[in-house]
């Protein structure tokens, strides 16, 4: 797409506002306003102008920044004082230059007669100017507002750019379900925030990922299940890909296939059960399918696993091996990389139990079971609704409420890092 945009001479963004010098970027908008004014004596309206935030998105195509623009109707209960949408043609070809638009966008909150109002400055960056991105920005920022960045796609090859705009951030997001390479990226991620690591990263998945790690950690929350929680051996997860189909990208721009949710799942178990992976030629890497498998060691030691509403504790009762297996299943009827199965395997005592939480098709709900042969048989299924919103903007709501580092997140994120580079 940046070779498109750097052979477009005079783009034109109809859906970005009025065009004008970066320098008239504030008088512009100051004259919006006073528009909108006279328009609320005229009609009667009320516009609401309340300003929590900044939010800056940051596209590396113009089609992605045209999404993520209309997405923003449905973020108006955030109260953004101010959207920036960056869009970088980092072409090699194309010359240095500086286009900007400027618009003020009103959204009902209530009924019309209520509104929302916010600034969008949307600034396209080309050739050299790209590095030069955080300097554009920075005057632009609502003054002692907090700054959050979402980055769309996958993270840049050059990082100095994502590395200087979060200098300027309070928070990043990312949705690693746009990855087109996923397990590069979140290895980057990775990578990046251990290079940051006073920067409050997020990603979109984590929080498609939770009602799944609420169900795992329920198991446990029964007395009887309990102890088989330290003689977990064996980790199977599932997710979702299109049929016949190897990096296809939908409308949505996600894509298929797509483990991301499964590797953040597998990262955040095998934290919470303090396995290390054990470097044998016996792992499995296949980007291509989406398909990973890891030998393990368990070792023995203190055992946590910590949701946000949640906490289990116990012992390890010994060492020994293990093994991680996420493997793709064809299930066109939900959003590929969904998780369709979580299987834990384990052994206490010479007594085994198979705990299963496995989708049902083209559903939202799964069903969960407790497999233990010793301790008479199968107890019955439960059936469990795991809908969780899909689309960004209900995450991003919830992403552009929190203020603070999201820890569990970030130690599975640094868990997958570990087991992709063996």
């Amino acid at each position: 797409m940046t070779k498109e945009i750097a052979e477009t001479p005079g783009v034109r963004l109809p859906w970005a506002g009025k065009m004008v010098r970066m320098e008239e970027v504030e008088e512009t908008l100051s004259y919006f306003w006073r528009m909108s004014a006279d328009n609320v004596r005229i009609s009667q309206n009320m516009n609401v102008r309340t300003s929590v935030l900044n939010f800056v998105i940051c596209a590396q195509d113009i089609p992605s920044a045209q999404r993520a623009s209309a997405l923003l109707r449905n973020l108006s209960s955030t109260h953004i004082a101010r959207v920036i949408l960056l869009i970088l043609n980092t072409s090699a070809e194309s010359p240095t230059d500086v286009t900007t638009w400027a618009t003020l966008r009103s959204f009902p909150i209530i009924s019309d007669i209520m509104r929302h109002s916010f600034e969008q400055v949307t600034i396209l960056a080309s050739g050299a100017a790209t590095r030069a991105s955080a300097s554009l920005i920075q005057p632009l920022l609502k003054p002692d507002l907090p700054v959050y960045l979402w980055w769309l796609g996958d993270p840049p090859q050059d990082e100095t750019i994502l590395h200087k705009l979060t200098d300027l951030s309070s928070r990043v997001i990312v949705d690693s379900n746009t990855f087109l390479t996923p397990e590069q990226s979140v290895s980057s991620l990775s990578t990046f925030l251990q290079e940051a690591p006073d920067s409050a990263l997020s990603d979109l998945n984590w929080g498609r990922i939770t009602p799944w790690r609420q169900l795992v950690a329920q198991f446990f929350d029964v007395p009887a299940y309990k102890p088989y929680l330290a003689g977990v051996y064996n980790i199977e997860v599932e997710h979702a890909v299109a049929p016949l189909a190897r990096h296809l990208a939908n409308e949505q721009g996600d894509i298929s296939p797509n483990p991301t949710r499964a590797l953040l799942l597998a990262g955040w178990l095998k934290n919470s059960l303090n396995w290390k992976v054990n470097g044998s030629e016996e792992n499995l890497h296949d980007p291509e399918t989406g398909t990973h498998i890891w030998n393990i060691v368990r070792n023995t030691g203190p055992l946590h696993i910590d949701l946000a509403t949640k906490e289990t504790t116990t012992k390890l009762g010994h060492s020994g091996r293990g093994s991680i297996q996420i493997r793709p299943r064809v299930q066109s009827g939900i959003q590929p990389g969904s998780l369709c199965l979580v299987r834990l395997s384990s052994t206490i005592d010479n007594k085994r139990a198979t705990f299963t939480i496995n989708r049902e098709d083209e559903t939202d709900n799964v069903l969960t079971s407790a497999h233990l042969p010793e301790e008479g048989g199968t107890l019955p299924q439960r059936t469990v609704n795991v809908a969780t919103p899909q689309d960004a903007s209900v995450l991003l709501h919830d992403e552009l409420e929190i203020i603070g580092r999201d820890h569990l997140y970030e130690a599975a994120l640094h868990e997958v890092f570990e087991m992709l580079a063996e």
